[in-house]
């Protein structure tokens, strides 16, 4: 393994274990407090934490065990289906900004600007995933 990739599993290691230190520490929390509200946000950080240490472990098996692919054939198979939900983020992502605009109550404007990001972090993603395919084509000529 070379210098780079034995770093790159190193940290990410060393940052999975922070990943689940996080989730001991938010049950922990959860089972102290009787607080609905402190309940949710540390089973919305929970949650997070879980899905960082899988990335984290992706991230890992794709230097030690097998490079990731995708072929333009896997793209094109879902790409209508990628299209119409990036549909439905957009519009989430309004009845978020409507929301979150006429809210009063701060319980309510924490919880809908944590939607408004996650679900603007959705759109993002999928905005990248159509630079990846643009990137596919041009390099295949298509």
């Amino acid at each position: 393994m070379s210098n780079k990739v034995e770093r790159m599993v190193k940290v990410l290691r060393q940052w999975q274990g922070l990943e689940r230190d996080a989730m001991t520490a938010t049950a922990r929390i959860t089972e102290k407090t009787d607080s609905s509200l402190i309940r949710m946000l540390m089973d919305i950080i929970r949650h997070d934490s879980h899905m960082h240490h899988r990335v984290q472990q992706y991230l890992i098996d794709s230097v030690t065990v097998e490079s990731p692919t995708v072929t333009r054939e896997d793209v094109v198979a879902i790409w209508d289906s990628i299209e119409e939900h990036d549909k439905v983020e957009k519009q989430t992502i309004k009845l978020a900004e409507g929301l979150k605009r006429d809210a009063w109550n701060p319980v309510h404007k924490l919880l809908l600007d944590y939607l408004l990001r996650d679900e603007s972090k959705h759109d993002s993603l999928l905005e990248q995933l159509n630079e990846f395919k643009s990137d596919m084509n041009r390099a295949s000529g298509a």
